[in-house]
């Protein structure tokens, strides 16, 4: 299954689901589909900024994995959003944001069982 398809179906799970961006590990954006019915919350810049601090901060628990395993995902939780980082094989990671109320193991459960 490619990026994309992954993409489009994780916007699927829920209305709830705001914005699904894969990154390679260094933060570059590769793809990026958000619902149409969210409005933006942050600038370009706010974004990409973003999804350069997920990469580094993903590649410095990458130094962890001898000593606790590899990382599965994580979460932030902010007032009007939750943003779920988790990796997407070997080389991309998917950066999902979401509203606040939802339930984030829901989109954990159901992206590895894209697998």
């Amino acid at each position: 299954m490619n990026m994309e398809q992954v993409a489009e179906k994780i916007l699927k799970i829920s209305p709830s689901v705001r914005v699904v961006s894969v990154l390679d590990l260094k933060g570059n954006l590769v793809f990026s589909e958000r619902s149409k019915k969210v409005r933006i919350l942050v600038s370009k810049k706010q974004s990409l900024a973003s999804l350069k601090a997920a990469a580094n901060n993903w590649s410095k628990r990458k130094k962890l994995e001898k000593t606790l395993g590899s990382c599965k995902y994580v979460v932030a939780e902010y007032d009007k959003v939750k943003r779920i980082i988790m990796p997407a094989g070997r080389n991309h990671l998917l950066y999902v944001t979401t509203t606040a109320s939802l339930d984030h193991n829901k989109i954990v459960r159901k992206v590895r069982s894209f697998k």
